[in-house]
């Protein structure tokens, strides 16, 4: 039998979670309507209710980090940067990213909450967040596996931290190894991550985060997203965030 330790020996036996804690969701918590409310107009939206029993808590990210992923993808495929791809796909793209950081989950919560910067051990741990989401999202459609709803998820959840240069993480992908639709999702994943809130820290004003973006001081990024990203940014705070621009920095 294949378990835990067979995928990630390298983890404390203390992180594993119980898979009855993943497919069987506490009764008490909400129904996701709001994570859900794009992809029930798709017609993959049969399957997609599956997604329901993966554990999506410990986003840290704003509300608006799905409208987020939606207009950048639809911003450039107006670009010419994803030709052949479809309306639905956008749609779906966009609701599956709010799987993204899943694996989460399997984390300690003192960890996920921490107060202040992490240790290098503690960053280690965090790091095993992508793969954990790709087997836990794996785990929950196995009715899906070997269609694209299936491979867009699992892609998401992995590579969202590999950057264009090869230096992120847990593969070390680079350039056009990387999906360009999960590059979008790893773009839109630092931008809201600034912008949202912390426990050690208030959220970063978003022309200085685009600026720390489209810097490099997030990673290294697709460039013609890039540019799209830089192109868009005064739309990004107020078509998507629904708030005025910035004033210019001082």
């Amino acid at each position: 039998m294949v378990t835990y330790k067979h995928h990630f020996p390298h983890l404390h036996p203390k992180l594993f979670i119980p898979l009855y804690h993943m497919a069987c969701p506490r009764t008490s918590a909400p129904p996701r309507k709001e994570v859900f409310h794009t992809i029930y107009q798709t017609s993959y939206a049969p399957f997609l209710r599956l997604l329901e029993k993966v554990p999506c808590e410990y986003a840290g990210h704003t509300p608006q980090f799905q409208s987020l992923v939606h207009h950048l993808l639809q911003w450039a495929w107006e670009r010419g940067l994803f030709p052949d791809m479809t309306e639905d796909e956008i749609g779906l793209i966009a609701a599956l990213s709010a799987y993204h950081d899943a694996g989460k989950a399997m984390l300690p919560p003192t960890l996920l909450y921490k107060e202040g910067p992490l240790t290098l051990k503690e960053f280690e741990v965090l790091k095993t967040h992508p793969e954990w989401g790709e087997f836990l999202v794996d785990l929950a459609i196995p009715e899906l596996r070997g269609t694209t709803t299936h491979r867009f998820a699992c892609e998401i959840c992995r590579w969202h931290h590999e950057r264009w240069d090869g230096g992120g993480y847990p593969d070390g992908l680079k350039g056009n190894e990387i999906p360009r639709y999960v590059q979008v999702v790893a773009l839109a994943d630092a931008y809201d991550a600034l912008v949202a809130p912390r426990s050690y820290r208030p959220p970063v004003r978003h022309r200085r985060a685009a600026n720390m973006v489209y810097g490099g001081e997030c990673g290294a990024f697709w460039p013609p997203l890039l540019a799209v990203f830089a192109e868009r940014a005064s739309s990004i705070q107020q078509e998507v965030y629904g708030e005025k621009p910035d004033p210019p920095e001082q």
